[in-house]
């Protein structure tokens, strides 16, 4: 398995993907963003988790590639980071 990391650049990025990293920050989650993973880029790498962050419809076989490389995939919708950051918020908390 091939990791590589790249970093969050306004431009490259989401507004939701932004949004989410600043979640992150507050709550003073260690992760990693823009990780390329046999190929595939994943939007955020907290412990073993891969955080999809959901503008369009996702393909089942990069989630099977995931869990083939030991990461738990997970997708947060656009609407939910819009509209409710708290919910995003404990639901991170619970993780970590």
């Amino acid at each position: 398995m091939r990791t590589e990391i790249q970093k969050l650049r306004r431009g490259k990025s989401t507004k939701a993907e932004r949004i989410f990293l600043e979640i992150l920050k507050e709550l003073h989650i260690r992760f990693k963003t823009k990780v390329i993973i046999s190929g595939r880029e994943v939007d955020f790498l907290v412990k073993n988790y891969a955080i999809e962050i959901n503008g369009h419809p996702q393909y089942i076989d990069k989630n099977e590639m995931l869990i083939q490389n030991g990461y738990i995939p997970l997708h947060i919708n656009n609407e939910d980071l819009f509209n409710d950051k708290q919910l995003i918020k404990q639901q991170i908390k619970t993780l970590c």
